[in-house]
């Protein structure tokens, strides 16, 4: 088959016209057998952006004819941005209403760009004439769409859940499927909008009604197109998945059923991937043991089980459920490292001198029997010296040791340059309906901490050890943080902190950290350095590790649940067993792998972004019957319509209003990052502690409203709230 090379050297050639597929394909002598594929390596160049259908079905280089491939970004407010496909596209391209045609959110779209338009670097909102219009769609995103049916008189729509939609879906009374206003509803996409029409649909499932949050949570799902159930092929290969190791499995690896191994997860667990031992040797130091769940022997590639884990990629862990990578027969039973029972696990063994410095690393095949498992809140109490905890002395010491081995690993980590953020988190306490009945800070003690130490040592190792053996590379990257962003960063802090600190320098970012740890700002501090950086992502090749301040890193501890860390054991499984001095086996993993690990970045995105809607959902619930209640909170923003507050307890941020800051009329002042009265001079500051009352919420938008307490501000004439409208958000 033709190298794609070729095309690319041939459209961009100053010779060449444009071409059909037919045509293309006379030309490179391409064989009729041939022909399918050929024309499905051309759809996978256009929809990458590395070439453009245009008139008579013909090819040509985007550059030439003024068009670019991308993603559509919608904001709900009716303009969006086309993100370019291609990676080194330039920059996103700004799309009014009128220029969208029948585009909608998240649809892969071609664009016209006028000639000669210079696009600015950063996305602006306002102020800003047409610089793209879109002329074509490649793949529309939107099929079918969750939201609340309503209907007036002479209409029957669907409200889209997802606001990026900003545009109501119309059905015909007789594609309602028995929908009420209020009804929760799936609607299939059967006409698309244009620039005066709505988009049409029909509704192909009624979900409940609108406030259950069994139902609210099964929506986002839809929302997001999560998978969660598993096809029937799957489960009949399920059939032939053991229930027990056997002693024929057992053969060849290293038995460590008679060591000291122990577990520690959170108490609701039932997938354990990782166990843990510690032992001192003769010399004085001390050979720390990583067992993991062999999920690769069990999962084949290929397999009905193997493609599904692929295209789910992760495990999704929502408040009072988790939707599995993994079917539970090989999660939560087989693979998991349950306590008392046989396990077939691969073992990184780490030998370290007394100030937790590397000298010797092993990795190979093992079987271990777990002989105690832990919840975090039992090894931290075992850690503080608290009795009433059924372990024996010798696993009790073995905890002690490894938390003191721990802080070493933590010492040596923040002296090589990484950076250690600290956002807190929450758990939701849900009852059986899924309301929630409390809501619990997350607290990250030592118990944590040991456990995030050796995995991170673990997932290093197993990096440097492929690196050395020169095995196909699955890397888990943080690019270096872009520089314009970096240098906002400084200027945020400046004015917050009066601080000047270099930004390229990770020690001094790891001290401005340290420095407001504890203080109110400290959340806004680490969500902005957060904002600021790159994300981290999953990668084939070489690629360092930013935060970690590491060359070398994978993610290799968690199988059941990540499918990266399934594919570096399998690259493992291949070495070990030879396969991989196959040039074609070699072949196989650098053209999969790029695929692969996008793929996986994607779906980890989507599954952190699941987690906070249905998060933000609930607690917007929770909080329904408390409009017009005081909480305590933090400012984490400001802006020329109003400052945003974070609520202490539920980590929650809603917005006050501008407008019901009556006592004053209040600006910006960007050099003290706050929002100052022009008459009294009184300011409102990122980090200030400050009280609210919950004014409005937004389903919809799942948005929450405050005023602020304690002042004047706080009711406007007559003693009653202040009243806020539509177009006081129109800036927003």
């Amino acid at each position: 088959m033709i190298n794609p090379i070729d095309i690319f050297k041939l459209i961009r050639s100053k010779i060449y016209r444009p071409m059909t597929a037919a045509e293309l394909a006379e030309h490179f002598e391409i064989a009729d057998a041939e022909y399918r594929q050929f024309c499905d390596l051309l759809q996978e160049l256009e929809f990458s952006g590395e070439i453009v259908k245009i008139k008579q079905k013909q090819y040509a280089d985007p550059e030439k004819v003024h068009l670019l491939v991308g993603t559509l970004e919608c904001n709900s407010r009716g303009f969006g941005f086309v993100v370019p496909a291609k990676k080194d596209g330039g920059e996103d391209i700004y799309v009014n209403e009128e220029g969208m045609g029948s585009a909608m959110h998240g649809d892969l779209v071609v664009v016209r760009l006028p000639a000669r338009v210079q696009i600015p670097r950063k996305r602006k909102e306002k102020g800003r004439s047409t610089t793209g219009q879109i002329v074509n769609i490649l793949r529309h995103a939107n099929d079918f769409v969750v939201g609340s049916f309503g209907k007036t008189k002479q209409l029957r729509f669907v409200a889209p859940d997802n606001p990026k939609l900003f545009r109501d879906i119309y059905v015909a009374e007789d594609g309602t499927k028995g929908a009420q206003p209020g009804d929760k509803v799936v609607v299939r996409v059967t006409a698309w909008p244009s620039r005066h029409l709505n988009p049409e649909g029909e509704v192909t499932e009624v979900l409940g009604k609108e406030g259950d949050p069994k139902v609210e949570h099964r929506s986002i799902i839809y929302q997001f197109k999560l998978p969660h159930t598993f096809a029937q092929k799957i489960t009949k290969e399920m059939m032939h998945v053991p229930h027990a190791v056997s002693q024929k499995e057992i053969q060849g690896r290293l038995d460590l059923r008679n060591k000291l191994i122990i577990t520690i997860d959170p108490d609701d667990a039932k997938d354990f991937d990782d166990a843990v031992s510690l032992e001192k040797d003769s010399n004085g130091d001390w050979y720390l043991g990583v067992h993991i769940a062999d999920a690769s022997y069990y999962v084949k590639p290929d397999t009905a089980i193997d493609k599904e884990a692929r295209y789910r990629s992760t495990s999704v862990y929502l408040p009072g459920e988790v939707i599995p990578m993994l079917p539970e027969m090989l999660s939560n039973n087989i693979c998991s490292l349950k306590e008392g029972e046989d396990r077939l696990t691969k073992s990184v063994f780490m030998t370290l001198d007394p100030k937790g410095r590397l000298l010797k690393k092993e990795i190979g095949y093992s079987v271990i029997n777990v002989t105690k498992r832990l919840t975090y809140k039992q090894a931290s109490a075992i850690l503080n010296n608290e009795t009433g905890i059924n372990i024996s002395d010798e696993a009790a010491d073995m905890l002690r040791t490894m938390a003191h081995l721990a802080e070493l690993l933590f010492k040596n980590r923040m002296e090589r340059g990484a950076i250690e953020l600290d956002l807190p988190e929450i758990s939701l306490i849900l009852d059986e309906q899924g309301y929630i009945k409390d809501v619990e800070k997350v607290e990250r003690d030592m118990s944590h901490k040991l456990i995030e130490e050796c995995m991170l040592l673990a997932n290093e190792t197993v990096a440097t050890f492929m690196f050395e053996k020169k095995m196909p590379l699955l890397c888990r990257i943080h690019p270096e943080p872009d520089e314009d962003s970096m240098q906002e960063f400084a200027e945020f802090v400046r004015g917050l902190e009066h601080t000047r600190i270099d930004p390229f320098k990770s020690k001094h970012l790891q001290s401005l950290l340290d420095k407001v740890r504890g203080r109110p700002e400290a959340y806004t501090v680490n969500l902005v350095l957060l904002k600021s950086m790159e994300q981290a992502v999953y990668a084939a090749g070489e690629g360092r590790h930013f935060a970690l301040a590491l060359d070398h890193y994978t993610h290799f501890t968690s199988p059941i649940r990540r499918y990266p860390d399934m594919l570096v054991h399998r690259i493992l499984d291949q070495y070990f067993s030879g396969e991989l001095s196959s040039h074609s086996v070699r072949n196989a993993w650098m053209n999969c792998l790029p695929e692969w690990t996008g793929h996986c970045s994607m779906a980890e995105r989507r599954a952190d972004e699941v987690e906070r809607e249905i998060t933000k959902l609930k607690l917007l619930r929770f909080l329904e019957n408390e409009i017009g209640k005081t909480f305590e909170g933090v400012i984490t923003g400001v802006q020329e319509f109003g400052f945003f507050v974070q609520l202490n307890k539920y980590l929650l941020e809603g917005l006050v209003h501008i407008r019901t800051l009556s006592d004053d009329i209040y600006q910006v002042d960007k050099k003290n990052m706050a929002l100052v009265g022009t008459r009294h001079k009184k300011m409102y500051k990122i980090g200030e502690v400050v009280k609210v009352k919950i004014y409005k919420i937004d389903f919809l938008k799942r948005e929450i409203d405050f005023i602020h307490c304690g002042n004047r501000e706080e009711k406007g004439k007559g003693g009653k709230s202040p009243k806020i409208t539509e177009d006081d958000y129109s800036e927003i």
